[in-house]
């Protein structure tokens, strides 16, 4: 139980910012915001994947101290999200039989989740499993306690990852001498932050735009039916803007913001409006609204290929939620609905959590981006702050898996250029030796040793 005192902390680890914030939370159940903080960065984290441990650290240990110093606190552990490309699920089913019919107990229940976790996929991990509804011969149920059975199917669908995601997060916040309290899937945690249940029993999707990567959550009948992660995102727009007008991608950036659109105009404008780039270059409004829509077309045919080849389209009955720092392009609900001929009625677009939220009178309430942070803190529960806390457990280099189960292949992205193969982006993790033992002190004559050792020393200088 969360004290009255108590602050938690929690980090999200994205792959434009590093973002930390510290809260409190209330009698009622909810959050009061009293700090917030973030650091730009570039290359450290490539996919939501931990590309650079040093960088990593390096942000998160400062976004720490400016915490611990408006707060007057010591910050000694955290809860940190679990992201990027190679997060998505997996479905699985386990089955038992029975010579005659059985009445299904909770014990059963738990053997079949048992043997479903027990599956191994090469160089991954369950993180969490999402249960689906018991086939029980030509019945389903999604509590099948108690029913006479003499089959009975459990469904699962698997959110796996790679197992150097997991070890990079842990080893980053060890050096920055932070605990893991707890580690939460970040698309999960967004969902149940901004997501009513009404929208997930009735059919819904979670659209989160990152920087370089796209997540696609769909819920049906209040159950996650399916996770992925598509390899592009905001970035992908941004270069493109810098390569083909070249410039800066800082300026790239900013002229996306300004001018882009996901929408390009229908016709060609005989007076287009020109906006001045650098050595006293001029490019039209246009133009760049007609880079910006190219990439975020391949962004929402991506999106919508993952509803349709689950055939989810139909089940959305309450529509998509739009979120994320690069969902904020003009134009981006109308082109979500546009590209498949939906009522723009059910494309929603994410308030900013932290606008709605009690906070200390220091934080900025307009600062964009921390809704992910925001639902990591939220089902946060143990205090973050003091010296009496537990460290973590030691770094230790993941052990080879055995293979076996069966994987699908992670998102394939139709586009024009190439993702980067993964595995160029994964960090290798070096294991910590063990701790050499410490030695006892020289006894009383080493000492007086020692010291005529020296005296006759100094006499040779």
């Amino acid at each position: 139980m969360v004290a009255e005192k108590d602050i938690i902390v929690a980090f999200e680890l994205g792959s434009s910012a590093i973002r930390g914030i510290a809260g409190r939370k209330e009698a009622d159940g909810s959050f009061h915001i009293l700090a917030i903080d973030q650091e730009q960065i570039s290359g450290s984290i490539r996919r939501g994947t931990i590309y650079n441990i040093n960088k990593t650290t390096s942000a998160i240990t400062r976004i720490k101290e400016r915490l611990n110093e408006r707060l007057s606190v010591n910050i000694k552990r955290a809860y940190v999200g679990v992201a990027g490309q190679s997060v998505h699920t997996v479905f699985n089913k386990v089955s038992k039989s029975y010579d005659t019919k059985v009445k299904v107990t909770q014990e059963i229940i738990d053997s079949l989740m048992d043997t479903n976790r027990a599956v191994q996929y090469p160089d991954r991990e369950i993180l969490e499993v999402a249960p689906q509804e018991y086939h029980l011969g030509i019945d389903t149920a999604s509590d099948p306690i108690g029913i006479q059975v003499d089959k009975i199917d459990g469904r699962y669908l698997n959110i796996i990852a790679r197992s150097i995601l997991q070890e990079n997060i842990r080893r980053c916040m060890r050096d920055a001498d932070l605990e893991v309290v707890e580690l939460f899937i970040t698309p999960l945690e967004v969902a149940k932050a901004l997501l009513p249940d009404t929208d997930k029993r009735s059919g819904c999707a979670l659209v989160d735009i990152g920087a370089e990567t796209t997540t696609v959550a769909i819920f049906t009948k209040n159950i996650l039916r399916h996770l992925a992660t598509i390899p592009l995102g905001g970035k992908n727009v941004t270069n493109d803007i810098a390569t083909l007008k070249k410039v800066e991608v800082e300026e790239a950036e900013a002229i996306k913001l300004k001018y882009g659109k996901a929408i390009a105009p229908v016709e060609k404008e005989e007076n287009p409006k020109m906006i001045r780039i650098s050595n006293d270059r001029n490019v039209s409004e246009e133009e760049i609204q007609r880079i910006t829509s190219a990439r975020y077309d391949e962004i929402i045919s991506n999106v919508w290929n993952q509803i349709d080849k689950g055939k989810w389209q139909n089940d959305l009955l309450s529509g998509i939620t739009i979120t994320g720092g690069a969902s904020y392009m003009s134009d981006m609900a109308e082109a979500l609905a546009k590209m498949n001929n939906i009522d723009a009625n059910k494309i929603k677009t994410a308030k900013e959590l932290l606008s709605t939220m009690p906070c200390d009178p220091r934080v900025n309430k307009t600062a964009k981006g921390f809704n992910a942070a925001i639902a990591l803190l939220m089902q946060g529960s143990e205090n973050c702050i003091g010296e009496d806390i537990v460290a973590d457990e030691p770094f230790t280099e993941p052990k080879e898996e055995v293979v076996s189960g069966t994987v699908t292949e992670e998102i394939v992205v139709v586009t024009s250029e190439d993702p980067k193969n993964e595995e160029e982006q994964k960090e290798e993790t070096k294991g910590e030796g063990k701790k050499e033992k410490k030695s006892k002190g020289p006894g009383f004559i080493s000492k007086i040793g020692n010291i005529l050792g020296k005296l006759v020393n100094e006499e040779d200088e």
